[in-house]
């Protein structure tokens, strides 16, 4: 077993997160625990409890890294016309999500102990890929107000968030081309039918 100056508090921190992440793309979360990402990374749970505070903050940890990388994807859609940009995030993200299941699971599913709110800066990454959204949004609707772009930024995403939710468990019973012939529709047609015009899409 390591012995604890063999790594900084920040490189167990990162073995850690590598470690879950990689169980993550092998299996579900059900059946990790503490101990056992301990034991991959040649620790004592104690150590992890020291870094983290908790299993849970672990996981924490594991789905900020996820909302960074799905966000240095969607970040990459921004040189084509809004529509084509947001058709394209919404491809993207249903693509991550179908390719790192369980990890996009975890970003959503994991909740705080005790009721806790979310700390501020995982907060500030879900907040940052909306407002990719609503950046596209303003560009095609420069008049609406930001309370406006920001509610049609929800309302939008949500749709596209659902049917990928539903694509991940099998309930859409559709090719990976169907869905992301559903995106488009989906998203064409709320922006249409917002009243954006045309000329800008």
């Amino acid at each position: 077993m390591a012995r604890r100056k063999e790594h900084s508090h920040e490189q167990i921190k990162q073995m850690a997160i590598a470690a879950v992440l990689l169980h993550l793309q092998q299996d579900s979360l059900h059946g990790l625990s503490l101990r056992k990402i301990a034991a991959q990374i040649g620790y004592v749970p104690s150590t992890l409890i020291n870094i983290f505070g908790s299993y849970q903050y672990l996981l924490l940890a594991v789905s900020e890294h996820t909302l960074m990388n799905l966000s240095a994807i969607l970040q990459e859609f921004t040189t084509q016309t809004p529509l084509a940009n947001i058709n394209n995030m919404a491809i993207a993200y249903s693509t991550f999500a179908l390719e790192h299941k369980s990890c996009f699971r975890l970003v959503f599913e994991l909740s705080m102990p005790d009721d806790q709110p979310l700390p501020v800066n995982h907060l500030t990454l879900i907040k940052s890929l909306f407002a990719l959204v609503e950046c596209q949004l303003r560009l095609c609707a420069p008049s609406m107000s930001d309370q406006d772009i920001e509610v049609m930024s929800r309302v939008l995403w949500g749709g596209i968030h659902g049917l990928t939710c539903l694509a991940l468990d099998g309930k859409l019973f559709v090719t990976h081309s169907d869905l992301h012939a559903m995106l488009t529709s989906h998203v064409k047609g709320y922006i249409n039918g917002m009243g954006i015009h045309r000329d800008l899409l």
